[in-house]
């Protein structure tokens, strides 16, 4: 007997997959790019007292630890003085009373309270000396003096006095929209166009970058870092990707 096998059809599925083109970085515009100073800030004095000295010019560059200005201590350097004076006698005294020790005429709890004397002088001294510096105000970071807000004369009391700002690096905060959000990573380097009068374009480090989206403009920040060694990029200026804008 010959079996006669049937044969049996299946419809063939064929399935589209869609891909989406992919957008490079320059098929992305910019919403805005603007340069502004990597650090700025507003210095004042810790503590209230006469204006007395203003060391720094506007458009001067400071060093980090410059003192910038200075506020009266005369109370204070006479504070110092009674108590560096008080330093030296207790040393006096205990140097005087060594060699009594040492015989053992005197007891313990009289040497034991010289010694606290000296030691309770020298905190005082220590004391009256961080209080002249509380009244010496340094530059925090290297920088630009900005502004100068306040006259020598002047009493201040949590007033402000300049503004410093760093020029070295500068930071670049490039606003991008949603179509951009995960296309860059923090090391990147990205060639940032400055516009007028720099005009040239020139390379930026991206150091941070936002996690989250402005709903009411579906954008989102990174920001760059620029080396700005001869401090001649302005803050302020605008800047843009070349390939877009």
């Amino acid at each position: 007997m010959v079996k006669i096998s049937a044969l049996v059809s299946f419809p063939l599925v064929v399935s589209t997959l869609l891909v989406a083109p992919s957008i490079s970085h320059a098929d992305i515009q910019a919403v805005s790019c603007l340069v502004g100073p990597s650090r700025s800030a507003v210095l004042s004095s810790g503590v209230p007292g006469l204006l007395e000295t203003i060391n720094v010019q506007r458009g001067e560059e400071v060093e980090r630890d410059q003192v910038l200005f200075s506020l009266n201590s005369d109370v204070e350097e006479a504070s110092l003085a009674l108590e560096s004076a008080r330093v030296a006698f207790a040393q006096r005294t205990l140097q005087r009373n060594q060699r009594l020790i040492e015989r053992g005429i005197l007891s313990e709890s009289e040497r034991d309270e010289m010694d606290t004397e000296l030691s309770m002088a020298r905190l005082q001294a220590g004391l009256a000396e961080a209080r002249i510096a509380d009244r010496m105000i340094q530059a925090p970071f290297p920088g630009i003096i900005a502004s100068l807000d306040s006259e020598e004369g002047e009493y201040i009391d949590n007033t402000p006095v300049m503004q410093l700002v760093q020029m070295d690096p500068l930071e670049l905060e490039l606003v991008l929209p949603l179509n951009a959000f995960g296309r860059f990573s923090v090391g990147e380097v990205l060639d940032v166009e400055l516009i007028e009068p720099i005009g040239e374009i020139m390379p930026a480090e991206i150091t941070s970058i936002d996690r989250f989206i402005d709903p009411s403009s579906g954008t989102f920040v990174i920001y760059l870092t620029l080396d700005n060694a001869e401090n001649t990029i302005p803050p302020g200026i605008n800047c843009r990707l070349p390939n877009g804008w």
